[in-house]
Parts: structure tokens; sequence; C-alpha cells
């Protein structure tokens, strides 16, 4: 039962979203639909899912931390980039199988343009799983990122909104349809509810941002870098182990935009009182805070990774409360062996899953191109020391036989690393009989 739980969890979400929502407007609209136009019922049906999967992607961008938990941001954000390109497919079928002239077009038409055009940037810019396996695409985005920042990316993205009311006035304008009272109310309250449940998302996301204070910033292998957050918190919150926190400087140019960043250490905190009483003096909502401390390991890796070169200890950091679903996976396969494999910067969550499940490891694989990335091993080496566990740190790939060694009955398994690493090792591990129910990785490649 509890290898099927996040699996039926991602199940159920897809199913939501690719045919129950879609499932009230297609419903009222064919039968309200006139006689007269029932042929058209095939292109005006994949309008209505164009546009239900276009609400659906503006709900699940908000990052429902409910939701996070139950199925991962990460396979959230695969969700919604999907139904994000299957919504501008559906939007072209309808486009090339309906009529229409006037106002009711040029809506219709602009939206549609908008939609092709954020689905292509966020291709090139916001989908490293695509990125990953074409070299073409990897190597326009890093040409293009010179001009195109992330935080352009994220404000272009936002643009989705506006298709959604290009398409809300397109159907109002249609008098035949607009005419169908049943379908009419189904169709603005989703669009409303859909708004409202938007701006509340991102309202309770500024409410409840964090303030921290960058103490210590130092380079830990070529190209990354290691931070540690004093950050103030609510007293109740706390956070688990593999956990990923959106951080941004906000007094940076370039970094005024969340990013998601691992958090390397398991929940710890600092309890001496601050200087100047600017954080841990100021009340919280909750009736009180602590100041923890959050150390992030980060390699360079485009134009917002790059800046942390300019950034400098004392330097304001904002956050957002902590994701992540690696613990909950963890405690749902209660007792069973764990395995973690991580290759480079990917072992950044890791160093905290290991520590904290130190009795419950099995093997530790840690691999990178070269010895100097191999940042953490001595943290790793001590680990094994102290609970007598096998951690293998090597420089390069593991041979077919130690991955062989890794290959526990019973265990569970947390990859985590390049796209291509993680890949084989899915292969190797389901050619071994390792049903994907006891895997689990958390890609940042959305």
């Amino acid at each position: 039962m509890n290898d099927r739980r996040s699996f039926s969890a991602i199940t159920l979400v897809w199913l939501v979203v690719l045919l129950i929502l879609p499932a009230p407007m297609m419903l009222t609209l064919s039968l309200g639909l006139p006689v007269i136009h029932l042929g058209n019922i095939p292109s005006m049906q994949m309008g209505v899912v164009a546009y239900t999967w276009m609400l659906a992607a503006v709900l699940l961008s908000t990052r429902p931390r409910w939701l996070d938990r139950h199925v991962g941001l990460p396979h959230i954000y695969v969700i919604h980039g999907v139904i994000g390109l299957l919504a501008v497919v559906a939007a072209l079928a309808h486009d090339l199988f309906s009529s229409s002239t006037g106002l009711v077009k040029q809506t219709g038409t602009l939206a549609l343009i908008l939609l092709i055009s954020l689905a292509c940037w966020s291709i090139v810019f916001m989908s490293g799983w695509l990125t990953s396996r074409i070299p073409l695409l990897a190597r326009i985005r890093a040409l293009m990122e010179r001009v195109a920042h992330h935080e352009l990316s994220v404000w272009l993205h936002r643009l989705n909104l506006l298709a959604v009311l290009l398409v809300f006035v397109h159907v109002q304008l249609i008098d035949y349809v607009s005419s169908i009272r049943w379908f009419m109310v189904v169709f603005d309250g989703m669009t409303i509810l859909t708004l409202l449940l938007y701006v509340l998302g991102k309202a309770r996301m500024r409410r409840q941002a964090l303030r921290g204070r960058l103490v210590a910033h130092r380079m830990i292998a070529p190209r990354v870098h290691e931070l540690t957050v004093r950050v103030e918190v609510p007293a109740t919150m706390t956070w688990e182990a593999g956990d990923f926190a959106f951080i941004r400087f906000p007094g940076i140019r370039g970094m005024r935009e969340y990013h998601p960043f691992s958090i390397v250490n398991a929940p710890s905190w600092d309890e001496k009182p601050t200087d100047g009483g600017d954080m841990a003096d100021r009340p919280s909502p909750r009736g009180g805070t602590r100041i923890a401390l959050w150390t992030f390991a980060i390699r360079e890796d485009g134009d917002f990774t790059r800046g942390l070169r300019s950034v400098v200890v004392g330097s304001e950091v904002g956050l957002l409360p902590p994701f992540g679903r690696i613990q909950r996976f963890l405690e749902e396969h209660s007792g069973a062996p764990i395995v973690i494999v991580s290759g480079g910067i990917g072992v950044t969550p890791m160093i905290a899953v290991a520590e904290r499940f130190a009795r419950r490891m099995a093997a530790v694989v840690y691999t990178a191109k070269r010895g100097e990335l191999l940042s953490y091993s001595e943290r790793l080496q001590r680990l094994s020391q102290r609970y007598d566990r096998p951690v293998i740190v090597q420089e390069g790939r593991l041979s077919r036989r130690q991955m062989e060694d890794v290959v526990i009955p019973g265990a569970v398994y947390l990859i985590a690393g390049p796209d291509r690493m993680r890949r084989t090792w899915a292969r190797f591990l389901k050619g071994r009989g390792v049903p994907s129910a006891r895997m689990y990785d958390e890609p940042f490649s959305w």
C-alpha cells in the first residue's frame, strides 16, 4: 500500500486536471448548443479543453503547499508544463476547425499567439527537462540568457493571465455560446474561482515570505557557492530533511525573483540575540519567532546563479517556507533500508537525509566528474565511520559491478544529480526489478 501512495496521488492529479476539470464545461456546452451549431461541437470542445487546462496551469503556478507534500513540487511543475503545452495543441486544433470574424476572431487569435509565444519561451528557458535532452536548445538558452534574464522569464510567464482574459472575452462575444445559461455559469464560475485562488495564493506567498541575512559565503568547489542564511521564522515552523526553499536577493538587480535551492542542513537554530533587534524582536503573527540557519550549496548554472559572485555577507535575503516530500516518501516506506545515489551538486539535499535517517542507511553513492567537485565527501565519510554504513565516494562513474552492489532487497532509492545520471540509474534499477514506486527524486530541471 505504501508503495502506491505517491504514485496514486500523482495519478489522481493527472486525472483531475486532464479529465475531470474539463467535464462540466464540455457537458453543459454539448447539452445547450443550438442544433444549427452541432457540427461545430468537436472544435468548440477542443477550445473548452484548452481553456480548462489553461486555468489549471494558472492554479498550479501558485505552488500549492498542501499538494507539494503529497505529490512533490517538481512533479507539480511537470504537470503544469505538460498541460500548458497540451493547451496550445488543443487551442490550435480549435482555431483550425472553427470560423469567426471581427472581435471574436481577434481576441481568439491574440490569445493563441500569446500562448504559442509563451510556450516556445518556456521550452527554452523554463523547461530544463527538455534542454537537458536537446543540446541545440541548451545552446540557444545559453546564448539568449545574456539578455533574457531570470526576472524577465518569470514576468513573461505571468502573461498567461492575459491569455486567459483574452479567451474569457472571446467566449463572451460569441452570442450563441454566451446564451447557454448553464455553460456560462460553469465557465464564468471556474474563471472567477481560478483568478480568486491565484490572487489568494500570491497574497499567501507574500504573507508567508521570510526575511533573512547572509552570514557566510564561501566557495566549496569550482563554481559552487555555499551560502548560510540566518532567517527569522515563526516559532512553530520547521523543515524536513531534503527540503528546498525559494530564495531571492531583493537588493541585487537580476536576483529579485525567487529561485529554488536545496537546503543542505537538517533543522538547526541560532538562539543568539540578533544585532539591532530588526529580526528576532519583530513579533510573529503566530506569537513568536526563532532564528534558523539555512545552508545552501549552489552551482553557477544560469544568470541567477552566476549573480552569486556579487553577493556579499550581510546581504538581505528573501525566502519562502520550504517545500519537498523526500522525508514524507521515506516515512511512507517506514523501516525500509535507504540507498542514496547522488551526483555532483545533486548531493545537496541528501546530506540532511543521510544524517536524519543514518540508522536506516544501507548505502550512499556520491560521484562527480572531477574529484574537486566532491564537496561533501568528508562529511559523508564521517557519517560512514560513525554509523558503519557503506559510502562510495568516487570520481567518475561507477562500474556495473559497483552498481550491482547497491541493489539491496526491499530498499528504497533516492536519486539526485544530472538528468542523464538519474535516467541511467532509473533504467538500471528497473532492470533489476525495483519498482518505480520505490524510487524518488526531485529534479530541478522543471
